[in-house]
């Protein structure tokens, strides 16, 4: 989730500069289209639709994906994507993945036996960090970039003392610049938050990392609940049917994490007549 908000930030702010440097794509006109052409409520969505103006006149939709690790379903789904797309507005469709992190399957093209495929690759690892020093709005990007890793303090201080930027503009890049920054680096990320942890906490993104990361550990907390709450019933039930549990048994349980194999095994343990029967069946509960 956190990739996914930083990517989102940075294209809001460099969505031309994407398009320009990394697609070649002269647009006159953007505009994120806000809903997946779909049949039914169960679709993907793509992750950032834009319908584009080129400086001729003419329409085109780029379909603008982000991947932090790249994989052959993933191009099925690209495909996917890009069908519908075609199907719905009937004009021109550009697929593009901008990936994050090295992979030898971000070719730029797929065949099978039924399908050949082409869409634009933005290998990020091979673009020269160098090159986009005056490029602000894709500054996130630079530590994984060529060279990038040297040039993080210079960037960082450019972000930090420009006139042009609000501070939560400022936030907003230095939050996404340290996540992604992790993918290379986690020393990077933690530095760069210990530095500038004074703006990022003023930014949009890091409020809607902070957020994500509360409904997580909501998430989590109950999850754990609910682990104890099972664990403890089935002891308590063995206690009152068979006095000692032994540690061995207690041990078992207490490997198990997921609710719903604490659930059966709770009833097995209602349904046993022997700790024996019990231990039999939780074996086989467990695999």
């Amino acid at each position: 989730m956190q990739y996914d908000i930083a990517a989102k930030v940075t294209l809001e702010r460099g969505k031309e500069v994407i398009l320009t440097r990394f697609l070649g794509v002269e647009a006159e006109q953007i505009e994120l289209i806000e809903e997946l052409p779909e049949e039914t409520v169960s679709l993907r969505r793509s992750d950032f639709p834009m319908r584009v103006t080129l400086k001729d006149g003419e329409e085109i939709i780029v379909l603008l994906e982000f991947q932090t690790a790249f994989s052959r379903e993933f191009i099925w789904r690209l495909i996917e994507y890009t069908m519908r797309f075609r199907l719905r507005y009937k004009i021109k469709v550009i697929p593009a993945v901008i990936i994050l992190t090295p992979s030898k399957l971000a070719t730029g093209s797929y065949e099978d036996e039924i399908v050949s495929f082409r869409y634009k690759a933005i290998r990020i690892w091979e673009e020269n960090a160098v090159d986009y020093l005056n490029e602000e709005a894709v500054y996130p990007f630079i530590p994984l970039m060529r060279g990038g890793e040297k040039l993080v303090d210079e960037v960082e201080e450019k972000i930090y003392e420009s006139e042009e930027l609000t501070t939560e503009e400022k936030g907003d890049i230095l939050t996404a610049m340290a996540i992604f920054a992790g993918l290379k680096d986690k020393g990077m990320t933690r530095s760069l938050i210990e530095r500038r942890r004074d703006i990022m906490i003023q930014s949009v993104a890091y409020e809607m990392i902070k957020e994500e990361g509360l409904r997580e550990g909501i998430k989590e907390g109950l999850q754990q609940g609910l682990q104890r709450g099972f664990r403890d019933s089935i002891l308590q039930v063995l206690e009152e049917k068979f006095s000692i549990v032994p540690s061995r048994v207690i041990r078992a349980i207490g490997q198990v994490e997921e609710p719903e194999v604490l659930k059966v095994m709770l009833r097995a343990a209602l349904k046993s007549s022997s700790l024996e029967e019990f231990e039999e069946k939780i074996k086989a509960i467990s695999g």
